[in-house]
């Protein structure tokens, strides 16, 4: 008997188990549109840590280190230039000014491949909007910005290098 209610069972199970698995597939899979305004939105508030949670940092140090030879006499360079990396972003926005008040909206993205380009419209309480146009790239954690939208962040980490090296 208990061999035939384990047949009956097992379609129910499958079905669970193959509802599960897709629940958390499009949980953990945010679309480019999601990042590109919540990256907007980290920006705008001054969060620092949502933000670095959003950026491409693997491409961001990469654009570093083809321009930045980093040698020191002790510990190893690639986790320091990763840890002066994040540390100077953190900073960064910290020291954003605040726009709370803030409304987000953004157009499908125009994908391709493994990169994505988002327009996002940031509206006022005072009815000026502004344009943004965000790109992404899909890594093995999901969508991250990157491209041309961090070249300022490169440009910036890059200079703050010279300064204190």
């Amino acid at each position: 008997m208990a061999r035939v209610m384990f047949f009956r069972r097992s379609p129910i199970r499958r079905a669970i188990a193959i509802a599960v698995t897709i629940l958390t597939f499009a949980c953990t899979t945010t679309d480019p549109e999601i990042v590109a305004i919540e990256y907007m939105r980290a920006a705008r508030h001054a969060d620092s840590d949502d933000v670095l949670a959003r950026l491409d940092l693997e491409e961001i140090i990469g654009r570093i280190e083809d321009d930045v030879t980093l040698v020191l006499e002790d510990g190893d360079s690639d986790i320091f230039l990763r840890s002066s990396v994040e540390t100077m972003l953190w900073g960064l926005f910290q020291e954003t000014p605040r726009e709370e008040d803030l409304t987000f909206d953004a157009k499908p993205a125009t994908i391709d491949g493994e990169r994505a380009l988002v327009e996002v419209t940031i509206r006022s309480p005072q009815g000026t909007t502004l344009k943004r146009t965000v790109h992404l790239r899909r890594t093995v954690e999901g969508w991250r910005i990157s491209g041309r939208s961090v070249d300022n962040l490169v440009s910036y980490v890059i200079q703050r290098l010279e300064e204190r090296f």
